[in-house]
């Protein structure tokens, strides 16, 4: 009996050690994940189209997703225009924007590139004045800044029964004056931004 109660203690201890020895598995809760939310604070300078917020969600097999991004977005635009006395009009412009396109497994989504802000500034100068106390020319210089929130839905149908990858990848259009001062300058910057992914079964 006392060999017998020996032998049982030294299987359980032995159980124990493998149990602890094993390696430890964590579970990937994306597979039961039906919805995402994602945000970023960092500012984007210019941006050059890259993943600024990404996330994973599982649909069924009849899931279709519906994705919605939101960003702040500023605009800088700077402008320089100069016109002599006699001459003719002078035109000057800086263009500055930021796109969205979101991708679906790679794939973008509906309804493919979307303009969150553009702004496009042009000035004209005429220099006609006859008055004998100005010889010389006349500069105009012109900066606008704005800031804006703005929120567009993407949508991806039937993506099938799976774990999918979205990406929201973000570029801009940066157009300056060369005549213009570089500080303050013309430039797009990114801002606060968020990300929803939520499955969507459309009938």
């Amino acid at each position: 009996m006392i060999r017998a109660k020996k032998t049982l203690v030294i299987s359980l201890l032995a159980v124990v050690g493998m149990l602890w020895a094993a390696p430890t598995v964590h579970a990937q809760n994306v597979a039961s994940q039906k919805a995402y939310f994602g945000s970023g604070t960092a500012e984007i300078l210019n941006p050059t189209g890259g993943t600024v917020l990404s996330g994973y969600v599982k649909t069924s097999s009849v899931g279709d997703l519906l994705i919605g991004f939101s960003m702040e977005c500023a605009l800088w635009t700077s402008t320089s225009t100069t016109a002599t006395k006699g001459g003719g009009k002078v035109t000057s412009s800086a263009r500055a924007a930021v796109n969205v396109t979101v991708y679906v497994d790679g794939v973008a989504a509906e309804p493919g590139q979307v303009v969150y802000c553009d702004r496009e500034q042009t000035v004209s100068l005429t220099f006609s004045s006859l008055t004998v106390l100005i010889t010389d020319s006349i500069t105009l210089d012109l900066f606008l800044r704005t800031k804006n929130a703005n929120h567009f839905n993407f949508y991806q149908h039937n993506v099938g029964a799976a774990v999918h990858d979205v990406e929201v990848k973000v570029d801009s259009i940066v157009s300056a004056d060369p005549n213009a001062p570089v500080d303050p300058g013309t430039r797009a910057v990114v801002g606060k931004r968020s990300l929803v992914i939520e499955e969507y079964n459309n009938p």
